[in-house]
C-alpha cells in the first residue's frame, strides 16, 4: 500500500469538482476534455459585416492563376459568412512562369471569394457548420489551415517545412480516381488532406501532395448526405502527435502528425475544378478554360455559407469512460481494482514524470473534512514516452491487499479513485468531478461464474452446394459455469446446421446462423452465402472485375468499454480490381472505427458498424454491443 503524492490529493479534495464548459465542440463529451476557447479565430458572423479585426478579405498571398478572389465575393448577412462565385469576364496582370516569369494580362472568367483570420496558430481544435453550393460539378468549397511565414529561419536546413497546409474539408471536388475516364467523385465525398513543402538536400523546395503519398497525407470521406443541402460542422483537431478530422461530431480518420508544426491562418475559400477550368500538363498549373464559361447559376446556385467558425485549445485532461462502472461495483478486498484512463497532454502541453511518474491512479480514504490517506495506487511511467505522451489511454490495475471494507471505515468515511498527472505547463491535472464512493467489500466465497457472452467463428464465408463447414462458438468467459450453447439457421433451405455447429449448403442462396448460450441466452451469428457447386460465378479473366459482394465474418460481437477489435471483411469475388472498403459506425459515442477497421469500445451501449466497397458500395455490417 503507498502512501505517496498526499499534496495531489489534499489539493483535489480541497476543491470543489471543475464543471466543464458549456462551449465545446459538436460530439465532445462534458466532463471529459477541457476546453478553452480562442476569440481571435472565432466568429459566429452575427450582424452584417464582415469583422475585419479578425478577418482579411481576399488576402494578396492568395493568389491563382487560373480565376480571381475578389473581396466584393465575401460578405456576411442574417448571421452568416457567404462567399461567391460569379462569372465575370476580365483580365489582370499574371506573373507567367511558363514565359521565363514575364508580367502579362490574362483573360480570365469566374471570381470567388476567401477570408483568412489575421491571427494565427499551429495546435488546437478546429471547428466551422457549413453548407456546400447548389453547381455541381465545377466548385469546391473549402475550410483549410494554412501557413504564410516563409521563408523561415531553418530555411537552409534541408528537412525543415516550408509551408503547411490542413484541409479541414474541400467539398464537392468530383475529383478522379478511375478506373474509367469519367469516374469522377459524386457530391457526397468530400476530402480531408494535408500538404506541404520541405526543403531537400539540394536546398531546394519540393511539394510533397497527398496522392502520391495516400497513407500519410490522404484522407477522403464518403458521407452519407449531399453536403450541398444543409448546414454540416466540419472539424480538425491538429496535435504534437496526430491530426484527426471529423464530421458531424464523429471521428472520420487520422494521420500522424509529420510536417504540420508551423502557425497556420483559418481560411474560407470557394475554388474551381476542372468542369470550369483545365490543367496545363507543361507548366503544371490550372488555367482558365474558355471553353467552359457559363453564367447559368451565378452567382445564386453558387453560394457558400458558414454559419460559424470556433477554435479551440484542448487543455491538459484526464477522464475515465463509464464513470458509473465504478460506482456500481463491488471490488473486493485483496482484488484488483481495474481503471482505464484517457488523457490528453493538451494542444500545447505533454504529460511528465515529475512526482507522479506518469499517470497515477490513487484510491484515497476521505470523510466530510476531505482527504483522510491513500489506501491504493498504481501508476503508468511510459506515457511520458515521446510516442505516448501527447495523449492516449492506459489501464492501472490498483492492489486492494490490505484494504479495509468500505463497511468497516469509520462513520462518515468512503473511497474515492483520483487519477492524476504532472503537465509540463506546471500544473497537475485532475479528473473533473470526483469518482466516489468507491464500494471495496469483504472477500467473497467463490459463486457461479455465469456466462457474459459468446462469439463464432468461421473459416469461410462461402460454401458449395453440398458442402459442409464447422462453426465454432467461444463462450466467455473461459470458465464459466455453464458453456452450453444451440444453433439456429434462419433458412433451412439454404443451410441447416446441427448442434455441433456443422453447417450444411443446401441450395443457392444467404443464410444466417445464430449461436445462443444456454445461460442468460447470449447470442453471436455470421452469414453464408452458399453457392452453386457447378463452379458458375463472377468471372476473373479479361480486364477490369466488379465487386459482386462483401461479407464480414462474424457479423456481431461483444466488448467492453476500453477493448478493441479488429473487423477483417471479406471482399467477393477474391480477384475484384477494387477491393478498398471504408468503415462507419452508426453510433461513435459507443465504439469508433479506424480506416483499417479497428473498432474501440468507448461506453455502454450499441453500435452497427458498416463496411462499404469503394467499388460498386456493397456493404455488409458487424453488430456490436459494449459493456460496462
Amino acid at each position: 500500500m503507498k502512501t505517496t503524492h498526499t499534496l495531489a490529493v489534499l489539493l483535489l479534495a480541497s476543491c470543489t469538482a471543475v464543471q466543464a464548459q458549456d462551449i465545446r465542440p459538436l460530439g465532445a463529451v462534458e466532463g471529459e476534455m477541457r476546453w478553452k476557447e480562442l476569440g481571435n479565430r472565432t466568429d459566429d458572423f452575427e450582424g452584417n459585416s464582415l469583422n475585419t479585426a479578425k478577418w482579411i478579405n481576399a488576402p494578396s498571398d492568395l493568389v491563382i492563376g487560373a480565376w480571381t478572389f475578389d473581396e466584393n465575393n465575401t460578405y456576411v448577412r442574417d448571421g452568416k459568412l457567404n462567399i461567391i462565385a460569379t462569372q465575370e469576364t476580365h483580365t489582370r496582370p499574371f506573373r507567367d512562369s511558363c514565359q521565363g516569369g514575364a508580367t502579362v494580362q490574362r483573360e480570365l472568367y469566374y471570381k470567388s471569394g476567401a477570408v483568412k483570420s489575421a491571427a494565427d496558430g499551429v495546435y488546437g481544435y478546429y471547428e466551422a457548420r457549413i453548407k456546400g453550393v447548389k453547381i455541381f460539378p465545377g466548385l469546391s468549397p473549402a475550410f483549410w489551415l494554412y501557413s504564410d511565414g516563409h521563408p523561415y529561419p531553418d530555411r537552409n536546413v534541408p528537412g525543415s517545412v516550408d509551408y503547411s497546409e490542413i484541409d479541414v474539408v474541400e467539398l464537392q471536388q468530383a475529383d478522379w480516381y478511375g478506373p474509367g475516364p469519367d469516374d469522377a467523385d459524386p457530391v457526397n465525398v468530400m476530402d480531408h488532406n494535408l500538404h506541404a513543402r520541405i526543403v531537400g538536400e539540394d536546398g531546394k523546395t519540393y511539394w510533397r501532395r497527398p496522392k502520391p503519398y495516400p497513407e500519410a497525407q490522404l484522407l477522403k470521406f464518403e458521407a452519407p448526405f449531399d453536403p450541398s443541402k444543409d448546414f454540416h460542422t466540419y472539424a480538425v483537431e491538429n496535435r504534437k502527435d496526430v491530426i484527426r478530422w471529423y464530421v458531424d461530431g464523429e471521428l472520420i480518420g487520422e494521420k500522424p502528425n509529420l510536417f504540420w508544426h508551423r502557425p497556420m491562418h483559418v481560411i474560407f475559400s470557394m475554388g474551381l475544378r476542372r468542369q470550369l477550368i483545365k490543367y496545363n500538363d507543361a507548366c503544371n498549373r490550372a488555367d482558365p478554360n474558355p471553353d467552359t464559361v457559363t453564367a447559368e447559376g451565378f452567382p445564386e446556385d453558387a453560394t457558400m455559407q458558414v454559419e460559424y467558425v470556433k477554435t479551440w485549445e484542448v487543455l491538459p485532461s484526464i477522464w475515465v469512460d463509464n464513470k458509473n462502472k465504478y460506482l456500481t461495483t463491488d471490488y473486493e478486498t485483496g482484488g484488483k481494482l481495474e481503471v482505464v484512463v484517457n488523457y490528453h497532454g493538451g494542444s500545447n502541453h505533454h504529460v511528465v514524470g515529475d512526482k507522479y511518474n506518469g499517470i497515477t491512479v490513487n484510491l484515497v480514504e476521505k470523510n466530510t473534512d476531505g482527504f483522510v490517506r491513500i489506501v491504493a495506487s498504481a501508476n503508468d511511467a511510459s506515457v511520458t514516452s515521446e510516442e505516448k505522451r501527447y495523449g492516449g489511454q492506459t489501464t492501472l490495475r490498483l492492489d486492494l491487499s490490505g484494504v479495509t471494507p468500505a463497511d468497516q471505515l469509520p462513520q462518515g468515511h468512503y473511497y474515492a479513485l483520483a487519477p492524476v498527472f504532472r503537465s509540463s505547463n506546471g500544473s497537475d491535472i485532475f479528473q473533473m468531478g470526483e469518482l466516489q464512493p468507491i464500494k471495496v467489500v469483504d472477500r467473497q466465497s467463490p459463486g457461479p461464474v455465469a456466462v457474459t457472452g459468446v462469439s463464432v467463428s468461421a473459416d469461410t464465408t462461402e460454401l458449395q452446394v453440398g458442402e459442409t463447414t464447422r462453426l465454432e462458438a467461444t463462450v466467455f468467459p473461459a470458465n464459466a459455469d455453464n458453456p452450453d450453447v444451440s444453433w439456429h439457421s434462419n433458412n433451412m433451405q439454404v443451410a441447416t446446421v446441427d448442434q455441433q455447429g456443422q453447417v450444411q449448403g443446401k441450395s443457392v442462396g444467404n443464410v444466417k446462423i445464430t449461436v445462443t448460450t444456454e445461460d442468460g441466452r447470449h447470442k453471436a451469428s455470421t452469414k453464408l452465402s452458399v453457392v452453386s457447386s457447378s463452379g458458375d460465378g463472377e468471372s476473373c479473366t479479361g480486364g477490369w472485375v466488379p465487386v459482386s459482394g462483401v461479407h464480414v465474418t462474424p457479423d456481431s460481437g461483444e466488448l467492453s468499454v476500453g477493448q478493441s477489435i479488429r473487423i477483417t471483411p471479406t471482399v467477393t469475388p477474391a480477384c475484384a480490381s477494387n477491393k478498398r472498403v471504408v468503415f462507419s459506425s452508426s453510433n461513435p459515442s459507443v465504439a469508433i472505427v479506424n480506416a483499417d477497421g479497428v473498432v474501440s469500445a468507448k461506453r455502454a451501449g450499441s453500435a452497427e458498424i458498416t463496411v462499404k466497397t469503394k467499388n460498386k458500395g456493397k456493404t455488409a455490417t458487424y453488430s456490436l454491443t459494449v459493456t460496462p
